[in-house]
């Protein structure tokens, strides 16, 4: 491995984008949080429904008699405010597949219909499927709900005012709904009552936005421990329904789609599968979250690597200005060309993270899949839990990883800013900072690929930690400052990289 220490001049440009963080400060971090300021506001955001975009503007208790009070469900209210928007989608198959050949065959001739929620509480019932109030492709035995809908707005009035939940002890979507062009936004869902668990399944083929949505309460239930589910002791049975909050994607590719303002902070009690959001295979468009917030989930807060999967449509998705906080699995988990992640917070705290039905908890900051060829960029991870990893790449991927201006503070032995050596061709690091106080292992695992590493700052202070550590890599490490108790850098004899300015 050559050294290269001719010159110490380790000043840089401002086009090369030198860090100006510090130590990660978590509380600071949390209190950005929840004073909606996170660092980094990017992106364009979605404008609200303007009653000129629709010809037809209906209130859902005024003009379709829908029960505001919690006392009755509104599906049959429902029903009538989306019937002059629905299309007979019996010609579509759940083995076809992709839909959008299907949709394709559909003639819209609709203007639009928006439905707005005045104040108060609605109660949605689980629907002939057990998905709430449903029009999509998968019930061909319920042809009420083989529809696809037009173009739909279902928005709330006031600052969050219009609740929406499934009856009491339900287990279900609020919404399981697929459209040309589909709009929810400005409501809370109600968690709070004991043995509740909801969501907002919504897929466009044009154009998808879900903003401005509250989920409210820690979803609690009789949750039990049960073996691995590659144990042959595992029970599927004792594991309860638990819909992800928000089920989007965007059926064409040219289609676009927007999940803004989303909050769901409370999460889940341990020994559940529920998690934040869920990308559907079928995604091929572009998909972008901003300014959102997925919390305390036994299950990812963004699973967003199935468009990339082998029957996936490879849509992109886009993270931005987004708050993860105690989440198992991962926060930020992609899996598709033109995905990156970008503004980010990530933060666990020991004790805090709730486990998966079978006991496990790692916490990764960034998960890599598949056909993943982008960035994660002005990321901040504070891990206080004794699993939290940083970005790392599954063994699936094929693609290529990039971190920029991020930011990494491990306080637990072992664990590392960045892993990657499981099938990925090329990683790239450019100012990338890894403090805090984990011991043993390396900050830094590259191999079995090209690695460029540009202004990196390690200082970490646990017994026998080390810097980067190579295995079977090829690349360059420009400008390292490494302040560790083991070695700065670590290279097996199959590896072949260069370090120049190491201080």
């Amino acid at each position: 491995m050559p050294f290269d220490n001719s010159s110490h001049d380790h000043s840089l440009s401002d086009d090369s984008r030198t860090i100006e963080h510090t130590t990660v400060n978590r509380r600071r971090y949390l209190q950005l949080a929840g004073a909606g300021l996170l660092a980094g506001a990017a992106g364009v955001p979605s404008v609200a429904a303007s009653d000129d975009e629709y010809d037809v503007v209906l209130d859902v208790v005024d003009d379709l008699g829908a029960d505001n009070t919690g006392s009755e469900p509104i599906n049959d209210a429902l029903a009538a405010a989306t019937a002059d928007v629905e299309y007979d989608f019996s010609h579509y198959a759940p083995a076809q597949g992709w839909p959008m050949p299907a949709i394709d065959e559909i003639d819209f001739d609709d203007g639009g219909v928006k439905v707005i929620f005045p104040e108060g509480e609605y109660v949605i019932e689980a629907g002939a499927r057990g998905f709430g109030f449903t029009r999509w492709g998968i019930s061909p035995a319920h042809p009420e709900e083989q529809q696809f809908l037009g173009k739909l707005a279902l928005v709330g009035e006031g600052d969050g005012d219009a609740i929406l939940r499934p009856a009491e002890g339900g287990r279900h979507p609020i919404f399981t709904l697929w459209g040309r062009d589909l709009r929810i936004e400005n409501f809370t869902v109600d968690q709070t009552v004991d043995d509740t668990s909801s969501g907002i399944t919504v897929q466009g083929s044009d154009q998808l936005v879900i903003k401005d949505i509250h989920f409210d309460g820690k979803v609690t239930g009789d949750y039990v421990e049960t073996p691995h589910w590659q144990d042959p002791e595992y029970d599927p049975s004792v594991i309860l329904d638990d819909p992800f909050c928000v089920g989007p994607g965007v059926f064409g590719r040219d289609g676009t789609g927007v999940i803004e303002n989303v909050r769901a902070p409370d999460g889940v009690q341990p020994f559940s599968r529920k998690g934040g959001c869920w990308v559907t295979f079928h995604h091929a468009g572009d998909l972008l979250f901003q300014s959102c917030e997925f919390s305390n989930f036994s299950d990812n807060a963004i699973y967003a690597s199935p468009p990339g999967q082998h029957n996936g449509q490879e849509g992109s998705v886009r993270v931005e200005n987004c708050h993860f906080e105690n989440n198992n699995i991962t926060a930020i988990r992609l899996g598709s060309p033109g995905s990156y992640a970008k503004d980010c917070t990530v933060v666990t705290e020991e004790g805090e993270i709730p486990a998966t039905p079978w006991g496990a908890i790692t916490s990764r900051a960034g998960w890599i899949w598949h056909s993943f060829d982008g960035t994660y960029e002005n990321i901040d991870v504070v891990h206080d839990h004794p699993n939290g990893e940083g970005i790392l790449e599954e063994a699936s991927h094929h693609g290529s990883l990039e971190v920029v201006n991020s930011r990494f503070e491990l306080n637990r032995d072992g664990r590392h800013a960045v892993r990657y050596l499981q099938g990925g061709d090329e990683v790239r690091l450019n100012n990338v900072h890894v403090a805090g106080d984990a011991g043993t292992g390396s900050a830094l695992l590259l191999g079995n690929c090209d690695a460029t590493v540009n202004n990196l700052r390690v200082t970490q202070s646990g017994a026998d930690r080390d810097g980067i550590s190579f295995q079977n890599a090829t690349g360059m490490v420009n400008n390292p400052s490494i302040d560790v108790t083991g070695e700065a850098i670590v290279a097996d004899d199959e590896s072949d990289v260069t370090v120049r300015n190491l201080s």
